[in-house]
């Protein structure tokens, strides 16, 4: 009977004890996977951004000057949906050059509005479309800082812009986000389903596999003036269709700091 009751005992405990840990381990898992970049933003999954070293994206401006980010997933506001939840402020001066983060086709543009304005929907951008239908969007740029037309098709690094002061702002600074699809018009901006913005990382931007941090300054690396990878790829182009070539890491125009 004895004998009996301590083989029941081990059997139970045997079966019982792996249960305990393998129900533990997707927990441990998830928990792990969840960042929060910006102290006032919600929680994200670090394993929805690209992996750094193989992102399509660079940082968006040049000049060896580290610049210092504002905000990113505190963009997050549950009344629009949370679109704007991987959008990206960087401070920057009035007249900073801007470069594309990634190659594509200009598909909308302006710069006619003042510095200062503070008024919402009127700020100046450009708007790029990628291979895989992605917008990138640079915001609040300055009266007559384009670089770039509509219809354009720009190579990755790119001078495109001067940053600028146009629109309802906290000061002079570089909206940056990547919209799924579009281009989204004001007043039509966090229209869905395009408006959803999505997790970027940049290729030359050191260790950012949650994303860029708040009260961070960034300077672009010497790896965005290496050439990586080559991707022949077709975009749409306004008037018809182009054949783009996509380079990771080209060589940036002359000017661009190579510190």
């Amino acid at each position: 009977m004895n004998r009996a009751a301590v083989m029941t005992a081990t059997v139970v405990l045997l079966v019982w004890t792996p249960a305990r840990v393998s129900s533990q381990a997707p927990r441990d898992t998830a928990a792990a996977d969840r960042c929060r970049p910006d102290p006032a933003g919600p929680p994200v999954l670090r394993s929805d951004f690209p992996e750094p070293a193989r992102s399509p994206y660079i940082l968006p401006f040049e000049g060896s000057a580290a610049r210092l980010v504002w905000r990113t997933t505190s963009h997050y506001n549950p009344g629009n949906k949370g679109v704007g939840l991987y959008a990206i402020d960087v401070e920057m001066p009035i007249g900073t050059p801007l470069v594309a983060a990634r190659a594509g086709v200009v598909v909308a543009a302006r710069d006619h509005f003042p510095d200062g304005n503070d008024t919402d929907l009127e700020e100046n951008y450009v708007m790029i479309r990628h291979a895989d239908s992605t917008i990138a969007r640079y915001i609040h740029l300055t009266r007559g800082g384009l670089r770039v037309r509509q219809g354009d098709t720009v190579r990755q690094g790119q001078r495109i812009a001067l940053s600028g002061n146009s629109g309802q702002t906290g000061g002079p600074h570089l909206h940056f986000d990547v919209q799924r699809c579009g281009p989204n018009l004001p007043p039509a901006y966090n229209a869905l389903p395009c408006g959803m913005t999505v997790p970027v990382t940049f290729s030359n931007a050191g260790d950012n596999r949650c994303g860029l941090l708040p009260g961070r300054r960034y300077r672009a690396t010497p790896a965005a003036n290496r050439v990586r990878r080559v991707l022949l790829v077709e975009a749409h182009h306004l008037r018809g269709r182009t054949a783009v070539t996509e380079v990771q890491g080209a060589p940036l125009l002359r000017g661009h700091s190579q510190k």
